[in-house]
């Protein structure tokens, strides 16, 4: 805070501030009471919170983070005609939010601060910006986001040399490697690392002693219910790391499990004292709350399938519907893991939440996690099998037969759109699944071409030989064609598709030699079939 308040006595005066340490170092809380003591000074000139498990993509992506900067800085009434020259510029030129991130800055921020410069006191400007968990942020695909973080430190690196910029920006952020060799290889830069130094089991102390108080109170249990000695012991075991406090706290305070003194009582019993490594006392905390679910494997496999790429970009409801076989399973399979993940927002509707990034490091090394271990291909499996279950049951299984809740439509819609990436050509299928999901495509407007479901099932059939499951799609999906009139693929096509893989389903000449059949040109879903002259 001294840091943004004074110049740091250097000839060039550092512009960035690093705050980085490892998972659970309280890297976010820190920059929060920042920011909260900054606003409340009126020196916060803006800040943005990036958060991987947000159910809004806003939050993980790139793209909103300069208008959210851009729309609190023209909040302030001391930049004077900063807000008129910004909303001159998006009247002007609406895309402006679609350009490349650095353009953005340029047009919306440093263009603007250039104009205004000079009719008000910059010393009377708010001073901070702060960027927090920069490592969350993703590429816009969904990916580790590695380019994404790079170019928005680059573009902040950027400003802080012009003139016309006059503020201090605070990132904080995990030690990952493009992080690290950005501040390694740019403009000097404060960098504080969250490490010992800092005397975090100070704070640690204090955040444990406040918060068995106030669970004590609630139960009217005596000042003394959690001794000094235990206290003590958490504290070291913690490792500095304020996730494995906050983990104990909220599984002492899970009083489904039990009451709270039970609720300790199991956890100290938890302890490996056998093991010297940071970590292993969190690593005692995950696996045995994960080994408090009644299918603990199942349970890590949820977690991960919830988590990964696949499923990121389909809401909480969608998940419930494809991995439930019955009403209630998600709460009997992760209920008991309240501690480590949320299961409904504040409305008490679907909500995935993860408390902390440091579980799925847990969960993604198998000397840490042993027998909970779960890889890749385990998650496609279970996709695979998830979806066949649901075509065979022609929709979610936990949808009792009495009710259809409002979102059943829309799971039809992405549940039929998504089909094609899970077929298991190994599964027995039958005409009618063809059909049903025939019905569901064509009706939800899914633009999803039938021969990319064809090409899905036929990728792992030999050159000489066809998987039972490609031939039943296949005569399917004609047999489809000519009850509805249109065209079909010629044999000659068909034969050529089992020797070759082609490439597209939707390049004109293909490997089916399909075009768009006239029809569907008047409907969302296009259907690709022969070429109506050729028929």
């Amino acid at each position: 805070m001294n840091w943004v308040r004074c110049d740091d006595g250097d000839d060039t005066p550092k512009r960035f501030l690093w705050l980085t340490g490892p998972a659970g170092s309280g890297k976010t809380a820190i920059a929060g009471t920042i920011a909260d003591e900054f606003y409340k000074q009126g020196l916060l000139a803006a800040s943005f919170f990036f958060s991987a498990f947000a159910g809004s993509k806003s939050r993980r992506w790139k793209k909103t983070v300069i208008p959210t900067l851009v729309y609190r800085l023209i909040q302030h009434k001391s930049i004077v005609g900063l807000r008129e020259e910004v909303l001159a510029v998006i009247e002007d030129d609406p895309m402006v939010f679609e350009r490349h991130l650095h353009q953005q800055l340029e047009e919306l921020i440093l263009k603007p601060l250039r104009r205004v410069s000079g009719r008000s006191n910059m010393q009377d400007w708010p001073g901070l910006i702060i960027i927090d968990a920069l490592d969350e942020c993703q590429d816009d695909d969904e990916s580790s986001g590695s380019n994404s973080q790079e170019e928005i430190l680059s573009a902040l690196s950027r400003a802080c040399t012009d003139p016309a910029f006059p503020f201090r920006v605070i990132i904080s952020s995990r030690p990952e490697s493009t992080i690290k060799r950005f501040f390694a290889s740019t403009r000097p830069a404060l960098n504080i690392f969250l490490d010992d130094k800092y005397r975090p089991d100070a704070d640690i102390r204090l955040f444990l002693d406040a918060m068995f108080g106030e669970i004590g109170g609630r139960f009217h249990l005596p000042s003394t219910w959690v001794s000094k000695d235990v206290i003590g012991l958490l504290v070291r075991e913690s490792s500095g790391q304020f996730i494995y406090a906050t983990t104990v706290i909220q599984f002492v305070n899970n009083t489904r499990l039990g009451p709270p003194q039970q609720q300790l009582r199991r956890l100290l019993d938890w302890r490996r004292l056998d093991k010297a490594e940071p970590f292993a006392p969190l690593d005692a905390v995950y696996n045995r709350i994960i080994h408090t679910s009644p299918e603990p494997l199942r349970a890590v496999e949820w977690v991960c399938l919830i988590r990964s790429e696949a499923a990121l970009k389909h809401p909480a409801w969608y998940l419930k519907g494809l991995l439930e076989s019955y009403p209630g399973e998600t709460e009997y399979v992760l209920g008991s893991l309240s501690s480590l993940v949320g299961l409904v927002d504040e409305r008490g509707e679907p909500c995935f939440h993860f408390y902390h990034n440091s579980l799925f490091d847990f969960l993604a090394d198998r000397s840490r996690c042993s027998d909970l271990y779960v890889n890749e291909e385990s998650i496609t499996r279970l996709l695979r099998d998830q979806y066949y279950q649901v075509l065979k049951g022609r929709g979610p299984r936990s949808i009792a037969s009495s009710s259809t809740p409002a979102w059943v439509p829309a799971f039809f819609n992405s549940f039929c759109g998504c089909l094609g990436t899970y077929l298991d050509p190994h599964r027995s299928y039958t005409l009618e699944d063809v059909e049903w999901w025939l019905a569901n495509l064509i009706g939800s407007a899914q633009r999803l071409q039938p021969p990319r479901m064809i090409d899905s099932i036929h990728m792992e059939c030999t050159w000489y030989h066809c998987l039972p499951a490609c031939r039943v799609w296949r005569k399917g999906i004609k047999q489809y064609y000519r009850e509805h009139g249109w065209p079909v693929p010629r044999k000659v096509d068909t034969l050529r598709g089992k020797l070759k893989r082609f490439e597209t389903a939707d390049v004109k000449g293909g490997e089916y030699g399909l075009e768009p059949c006239p029809q569907s040109r008047n409907i969302d879903t296009p259907v690709w079939v022969e070429d109506a002259k050729q028929s």
